[in-house]
């Protein structure tokens, strides 16, 4: 009786924090609502996706057992057909989707599969996913503990800009250079859909709710020392995607999965074992790729994490302004 005495008098202490009135409540919970869904949904599709696609491959080789199958043949069926289990790339390559594996039962049949954890772990290799479930995180901390936004933990000042420069990133690299180059999303209008809140709008919504949204009332949390502070922890964090995405990659490519491939690296740039990689138009040595865009991502993190402590400061200097302090 004690338990659910305390769980409600826990309730009553956090509606307390919000009015119905107040436009922060309700921006948080339809983020936190909407973004829950669109991730949950990204992951289960995925899983359905390749047990659909797995299911009709074994379904293809059972039904025509006197063929003699073999990748490639299946391959090449999948594009004369138009199979949903192919895929190919702004670059031409064309393969079969997914995490999907073939072994060869003892009595010489080719049968499809597909490990679900191998599927979340290629899934979690993505920045764009990783910097989505950042803000999602923060987003929900904010909901139920509104009073730290700016003051503790992950919602403080350096947490909310890390994140955000985080996702600036994710925006800016896709929308500038990955959806011309190398971006390929099923045609169909959720799909459509999802890409778009990944992409643009929760970076957005994200962007514009600690830029404006947070309730700021003194320079000294923003302060130059701090915002060196924020570059060296926002680059460390990058820098540990980094060397994550490149040892995954190194060791799927030591398995036998071609270094040109998305299973691999998850991003071209990231293809640092490739003697030549295409993006769009250009073509260059893997590793030159990869330097290129060290240098890239640095200098947004550095310069748009600045660019947001200014218009902080700005927007607290127009409050002070409008108290006559």
């Amino acid at each position: 009786m004690n338990y659910f005495k305390l769980k409600k008098e826990s309730l009553k202490n956090w509606f307390s924090n919000y009015s119905l009135k107040d436009w922060r409540f309700w921006y948080k919970a339809i983020f936190v609502l909407i973004m829950t869904i669109v991730v949950l949904y990204s992951y289960i599709q995925a899983f359905v996706s390749s047990s659909n696609n797995v299911a009709e491959l074994n379904k293809l080789i059972n039904n025509n057992q006197e063929q003699t199958w073999t990748i490639q043949s299946i391959l090449q069926y999948g594009i004369d057909n138009n199979s949903n289990w192919i895929s190919t790339t702004k670059n031409g390559v064309t393969s079969i989707k997914g995490v999907i594996v073939f072994t060869t039962t003892t009595d010489g049949v080719l049968k499809a599969s597909y490990q679900p954890f191998e599927q979340l772990v290629y899934m979690s290799s993505f920045f764009t996913l990783i910097s989505n479930l950042l803000i999602l995180i923060w987003m929900y901390v904010a909901l139920l503990k509104p009073y730290n936004e700016g003051k503790k933990g992950i919602l403080n000042n350096r947490g909310a800009l890390i994140f955000t420069t985080y996702i600036t990133i994710t925006f800016l690299l896709y929308n500038i250079i990955l959806r011309a180059t190398v971006s390929m999303v099923d045609n169909n209008f959720i799909s459509h859909l999802i890409n778009e809140m990944f992409h643009t709008v929760a970076p957005i919504a994200f962007v514009g709710y600690v830029i404006f949204g947070i309730k700021r009332e003194t320079k000294d949390l923003l302060s130059f020392k701090d915002l060196k502070l924020t570059w060296l922890y926002g680059i460390s964090g990058l820098i540990g995607y980094g060397v994550y995405a490149i040892i995954r990659g190194l060791i799927m490519v030591a398995g036998g999965t071609p270094g040109s491939s998305q299973l691999a690296f998850p991003y071209p740039f990231l293809q640092i074992t490739e003697k030549a990689v295409k993006m769009g138009n250009i073509e260059l040595p893997g590793i030159v790729l990869f330097l290129i865009f060290v240098v890239v991502i640095a200098s947004i993190c550095i310069g748009f994490t600045s660019l947001y402590r200014v218009i902080m400061l700005k927007i607290i200097n127009v409050k002070l302004k409008k108290k006559g302090e």
